[in-house]
């Protein structure tokens, strides 16, 4: 039994009778590709949450750890280590803090600092006293020796790529590299489970913008596949309401509630 085998069978229950996929998401931080996908994933996350388990994995390649290590100054402000750390507390509030922080640099290609990871920490609702110790702590670089031990064996050089599986361990997993069209993701998910699948609804528009924090109108786009001028239509009137704000930021623009 190899060691992904062994992380797969003690991720899910063997007893559970609903079928589940595990996706597996091999990102760079640093790379816009990386951080188009994340709308797509929100969407199969959204669609398909009873059917699917998406893990986020830092790519542990030589190139994205030499370029997390390149902007940091120390292991505070190490995004590979900080991601790690913040996973030892749980996977939703991990990828929560990943959420705040591509946030914060993907729009305007801001550096991560310290000051930035631990407010994300805090917005997460990670205890930022033991993730400050983690973050130092030998549990912190056994999990990215883990994490590359998982990308070898998928054979994953290259972000973003996804890899899927189904129940049966023994079968291989279905690698996607790059960004795709959304319906490639939704054919392989119906492939893999061969059942009948209820997909379910987004949620309320200023919902999602509340739970996001600040997101692209390009993301919305891709969630709620509304034809744009109804988009434009609904945001402007939460804007009116004065519920949310838009913001300008390189090519693209965002919107947020207002605090």
């Amino acid at each position: 039994m190899n060691h992904l085998q062994l992380i797969r069978e003690n991720q899910f229950d063997p007893l559970m009778t609903k079928k589940k996929i595990e996706i597996y998401s091999f990102f760079d931080p640093f790379c816009k590709e990386s951080w188009h996908l994340k709308s797509l994933l929100r969407k199969l996350q959204i669609e398909y949450n009873q059917f699917i388990d998406i893990k986020q994995i830092l790519l542990p390649s030589l190139k994205v750890l030499t370029k997390c290590q390149a902007q940091s100054t120390t292991n505070d402000d190490n995004i590979a280590l900080a991601f790690k750390a913040a996973e030892l507390q749980g996977r939703k509030k991990a990828a929560q803090f990943l959420n705040y922080i591509q946030n914060a640099i993907m729009p305007k290609q801001d550096i991560i600092t310290k000051d930035l990871i631990l407010h994300s920490a805090l917005k997460s609702g990670i205890d930022v006293e033991v993730f400050l110790e983690d973050i130092k702590s030998s549990h912190v670089t056994s999990s990215l020796k883990c994490d590359q031990h998982i990308s070898n064996e998928m054979d994953v050089s290259i972000t973003p790529t996804l890899v899927f599986f189904n129940e049966n361990y023994e079968d291989e997993g279905l690698k996607v590299e790059g960004v795709q069209n959304y319906h490639i993701y939704t054919y392989i998910i119906n492939e893999l489970l061969d059942i009948p699948i209820e997909k379910e609804l987004p949620p309320k528009l200023i919902e999602y913008i509340t739970e996001q924090e600040l997101v692209s109108e390009s993301e919305l786009e891709v969630i709620y596949e509304w034809p744009k001028p109804i988009l434009m239509n609904e945001l402007r009137k939460l804007k009116m309401q004065r519920l949310i704000e838009d913001v300008h930021y390189d090519h693209d623009l965002f919107w947020r509630k207002v605090n």
